[in-house]
């Protein structure tokens, strides 16, 4: 029986990680270096380092790796 109530944890673990990323990459992101803004799928705001609302991203643009901030859509 334990490893039911593990395996329930585990499922609703990785639904809430997946609901957060999908929500995450609603947004855009917009580069330091060039200003582009531009979409990134979920399964990259789960991979990648990030800091408060601050991914390390390649932009599509300019092609530059750097931390893109995330703009909040209203």
């Amino acid at each position: 029986m334990d490893y039911l109530f593990t395996l329930l944890i585990l499922m609703v673990a990785v639904t809430t990680v997946v609901i957060l990323a999908k929500r995450i990459a609603s947004h855009t992101f917009k580069c330091k270096n060039c200003s582009e803004e531009f979409n990134i799928s979920w399964t990259k705001v789960i991979v990648t380092e990030h800091s408060d609302n601050e991914y390390m991203l390649v932009c599509p643009c300019c092609k530059t790796k750097g931390w893109c901030t995330e703009q909040l859509t209203k």
